[in-house]
């Protein structure tokens, strides 16, 4: 059974200088291989075929056999490396941190060591008795976040 690295050489070798990035590769039971790629203009079908076909030609079915899916870390795909994060600056996401704070709002920055979230929240206007929505920023480090997904709203 190919290792988690094995596949990732093999994969980014084909990507190679592409705007393809590897979100996450995974070695399952009965060797089933997943991985999941994407790129800042997203991904499509033909794109994950043409990657799969190549990656299969470099594994030997002959040594043993396998099941290979590559397919594109879409909508809501939780954001594994900093390739997702780029990508969805300026975009809606939500943010789940490790002490249990959920907060939604538009991604403004990314630096590989936290995020900035511009969200809305309720508070008290000196004179008025009703709570005003007001945007703020929230800065997030990267190693408070438990998870964070891209937020797609239909209209």
């Amino acid at each position: 059974m190919k290792t988690v690295e094995e596949i990732k050489t093999i994969t980014e070798g084909i990507i190679g200088d592409s705007e393809l990035f590897v979100v996450e590769i995974k070695v399952l039971k009965n060797n089933i291989i997943e991985i999941f790629i994407d790129s800042p203009k997203g991904i499509n079908i033909d794109t994950c075929s043409r990657i799969s076909r190549q990656i299969e030609a470099c594994l030997d079915r002959e040594d043993e056999d396998f099941e290979l899916t590559v397919s594109s870390a879409g909508i809501g795909y939780p954001f594994k490396v900093a390739g997702q994060y780029q990508k969805n600056i300026g975009n809606k996401v939500v943010v789940k941190t490790v002490d249990t704070l959920r907060a939604e709002g538009i991604l403004k920055a990314y630096d590989g060591e936290k995020i900035i979230l511009e969200c809305e929240e309720k508070r008290p206007v000196e004179g008025k008795k009703k709570k005003e929505t007001v945007k703020v920023e929230k800065t997030i480090l990267l190693s408070d976040i438990k998870e964070i997904k891209d937020i797609v709203e239909i209209k």
